[in-house]
C-alpha cells in the first residue's frame, strides 16, 4: 500500500514538473515574437499620425495651421449654428471680422475687442444711424434677429427714404397708417393686401396681381403695363366693360389698356387712332367726336 502512495506522489510531481515548464515555453515563445520598436520609428510614426513628438523643439518643426472656420465652431457652435441657419450674408470665415480673438481681458470694453460694423458697411445708414445693434441686435444674423418693431418703427424713414416719401407725395389712406400696422411680424414682413382689404374688387390671387395696378405706397396712383386683361378692369367697370362687350363695334376687340394707356382714368383723344375721318367742314359743325357716336364704349350713333 505504501508502494502505490509512492507511485502516486511521483506522477504528481512529474505532472507538475512538465506544467511549468509548458508555462515557460509558452511565455519565451510570447515575448521573442515582439519586434523591438526602436525609438527613432516611433517618433517618424508618430510624426506621420501629426502628434507633437519627442523633446520640445521637435514641436516646432511641425507645419502648423491657423485657426479655421471649422476650429472656431467646435468650441462656438452655437452661433455657428446661428450663422449656419439664419446668417445670411454674414456666413464668411470667422477671421474675415474677428481680426483679434480670445483678447478679452475684466476692464477692456467690450467694444474695444469686436469687430466694429463700420468697417466693412461703412455708415451705410447716414451718420445718425451709427448704433447698428439698436436694430440688427445680433451680429452673426443681422436681419432675421430685427423682430423688435416697436423699437424699429421709430426710425423706418431714415433707412427707407423713398417710401416713406412716396407714401407722403401721394396722399391716400395708407399715408395715414404707420409702417408697423402692416409689416408687423419682423422686418421685411410684407402683409397679404387681404390682411386691410378683405373684400378686393376681383378675385385676390396674390399681392403681384394688386401691385400691377395699385402701388404699395402710393396705391391711388393707378397704373399699368400692357399685358393687363379687361377682366381686371372689369373688377371695377363692370358696367362699362358689359358694355362694350355687348357693342358690334370693333371697339369690343380693343383691350382697355390700349386706349387708357398707361395711367388710371387717362383718357385719349380719338385722334389718337382715328387721326381725321371727317372733312374740316363737317367737324365744324360738332363740338366733339361723342356728339354723333356717342359713348364710346357702344359707338351708338346718336340722331341730331
Amino acid at each position: 500500500m505504501k508502494e502505490w502512495k509512492n507511485w502516486i506522489v511521483c506522477l504528481l510531481l512529474i505532472g507538475l514538473t512538465a506544467f511549468l515548464w509548458s508555462c515557460v515555453a509558452v511565455r519565451e515563445e510570447g515575448v521573442s515574437s515582439i519586434t523591438p520598436v526602436t525609438s527613432e520609428e516611433a517618433v517618424r510614426a508618430e510624426k506621420a499620425a501629426g502628434v507633437a513628438v519627442g523633446k520640445a523643439e521637435n514641436v516646432y518643426k511641425l507645419d502648423i495651421k491657423a485657426l479655421d472656420t471649422v476650429d472656431c465652431a467646435r468650441c462656438h457652435y452655437s452661433v455657428f449654428t446661428d450663422i449656419k441657419d439664419n446668417g445670411g450674408k454674414h456666413q464668411l470665415e470667422c477671421r474675415k471680422c474677428h481680426e483679434r480673438f480670445h483678447t478679452y481681458k475684466p476692464g477692456t470694453p467690450w467694444e474695444d475687442v469686436v469687430p466694429k460694423c463700420t468697417t466693412c458697411h461703412g455708415e451705410i445708414h447716414g451718420k445718425d444711424f451709427l448704433d447698428c445693434m439698436a436694430c440688427h441686435t445680433d451680429a452673426h444674423m443681422p436681419i432675421s434677429t430685427m423682430i423688435n418693431i416697436e423699437a424699429l418703427s421709430k426710425d423706418c424713414a431714415g433707412c427707407h427714404v423713398d417710401q416713406a416719401t412716396e407714401v407722403v407725395k401721394f396722399p391716400s389712406a395708407h399715408t395715414d397708417t404707420a409702417c408697423s400696422e402692416c409689416h408687423h411680424s419682423s422686418h421685411g414682413y410684407i402683409p397679404a393686401c387681404t390682411e386691410c382689404h378683405p373684400e378686393p374688387h376681383t378675385p385676390y390671387q396674390n399681392n403681384t396681381v394688386c401691385e400691377g395696378c395699385h402701388p404699395v405706397h402710393s396705391p391711388l396712383q393707378i397704373a399699368y403695363g400692357e399685358e393687363i386683361d379687361n377682366g381686371l378692369c372689369a373688377g371695377c367697370h363692370g358696367e362699362i366693360t358689359k358694355t362694350l362687350l355687348e357693342s358690334p363695334k370693333k371697339h369690343s376687340t380693343v383691350k382697355c389698356v390700349d386706349c387708357h394707356a398707361q395711367k388710371h382714368r387717362f383718357i385719349p383723344k380719338c385722334q389718337k387712332c382715328h387721326s381725321a375721318p371727317h372733312s374740316e367742314s363737317l367737324l365744324q359743325k360738332f363740338g366733339s367726336c361723342a356728339d354723333c357716336h356717342g359713348d364710346p364704349h357702344a359707338l351708338a350713333l346718336m340722331e341730331k
